[in-house]
């Protein structure tokens, strides 16, 4: 997702509406996800380490704005 605004951008898992991520801060207790923004990147990219197939789904990234601003992405482990 590309966007400038650090505090705004959320990810989310949408099968059980799970915060992921907002900013740069991290609300999984599950280590293998992350998210990535290079230096002076407006690329926000939610990293899943080793993913597995209980981690298909729909995931989105939500920019907090009015009206909010999201895309959704269908990640699938086989």
């Amino acid at each position: 997702m590309l966007t400038g605004n650090i505090e705004r951008v959320s990810w989310i898992r949408k099968r059980d509406l799970h915060i992921l991520t907002a900013g740069s801060t991290t609300y999984t207790s599950d280590q293998r996800f992350q998210v990535l923004r290079p230096d002076n990147s407006a690329n926000w990219t939610l990293q899943i380490k080793y993913p597995q197939p209980r981690d298909s789904g729909v995931y989105e990234c939500q920019i907090n704005t009015e009206p909010k601003m999201s895309l959704s992405y269908t990640f699938n482990v086989v």
